[in-house]
């Protein structure tokens, strides 16, 4: 498919336009208007539904111009068929009286515009607003296509590493992993509709809220902490949750990621039990004074 046109701030020489007239001397008054302001442009001139087709098939165009009345057919059938042959172009309607209902209707259908014949000063500004909203369209369109890629890119990164990552803005999870989700037991879905401070328990919750409100005062570095939280089956888990702060849609976000510690919290919580302490102890004395085998 040719490169499709980006409009620049200085004025185009060239453009490539297919005109749809069946009137030869409307056709002679268009082509003066296009080589005034587009020295340089091509212009193809078609009457039939066929003839259309085949050059919209065949050939790239910056913008198409179309008279209403076109005999057996008309300007809004010929944007259609443009549609339906999966070209998407600029088209402006060069045409004689409309009446307000039946351009009403053409630009509902998604025409790009219309000029009256006799107010043929309209018609390069015409064009020159169609081009410059295509470019912006474009522009668009690869800035989603952009953040699409970047988003796909984030997510096989999130998912890839072993920490429950969770991204929280404002007062809501508008990400988890699915590491995230084996960790709670909650769905995807059901992450998205809380916010991570409802996962840990009640009892440490306000006072974490308030040690992290005064470490991101003022700066942006990540903050760690343990902390316990409750799954959905009602279990408790303890985490290591590192948080930092990022700045997102014209607010600030977080970042979170966990690490299930709650294994190594049983062993120390075991290790420093006093009750514990002496039962490793006496198993050790038993070891030491048990007699061994010769070899």
């Amino acid at each position: 498919m040719p490169e499709a046109f980006h409009y620049t701030e200085s004025p185009l020489l060239s453009l490539s336009v297919l005109l749809v007239e069946d009137n030869i001397d409307d056709v002679d008054l268009c082509l003066r208007v296009l080589r005034k302001a587009y020295p340089e442009s091509r212009c193809d001139v078609v009457k039939t539904a066929v003839e259309f087709a085949h050059q919209i098939r065949k050939s790239y165009y910056d913008v198409v111009l179309a008279d209403y009345a076109l005999g057996p057919w008309t300007g809004l059938d010929a944007f259609n068929l443009m549609r339906t042959l999966g070209r998407d172009i600029p088209f402006i309607l060069v045409t004689g009286a409309l009446g307000d209902e039946r351009a009403i209707d053409c630009v509902k259908s998604g025409i790009t515009d219309y000029v009256l014949k006799g107010h043929w000063e309209r018609l390069s500004l015409a064009i020159s607003r169609a081009l410059q909203e295509r470019a912006l369209l474009e522009e668009h369109k690869r800035a989603e296509h952009a953040l699409r890629e970047s988003d796909a890119k984030f997510q096989m990164l999130a998912d890839a590493i072993p920490a429950a990552t969770f991204i929280e803005h404002g007062n809501k999870c508008t990400y988890a992993n699915r590491v995230a989700e084996k960790l709670t037991g909650y769905s995807h879905e059901e992450l998205l509709k809380m916010n991570f401070w409802e996962l840990v328990l009640p009892a440490t919750r306000k006072t974490l809220v308030g040690q992290c409100t005064t470490h991101f005062d003022g700066y942006h570095s990540a903050c760690s902490y343990n902390l316990q939280i409750r799954t959905k089956d009602r279990r408790t888990r303890w985490l290591n949750v590192t948080m930092g702060m990022f700045e997102c849609e014209g607010g600030m976000a977080s970042l979170i990621t966990a690490v299930d510690i709650s294994d190594r919290r049983t062993r120390e919580d075991e290790m420093y039990n006093p009750m514990m302490f002496g039962v490793h102890l006496a198993d050790a004395a038993r070891f030491a004074v048990a007699p061994r085998r010769r070899a």
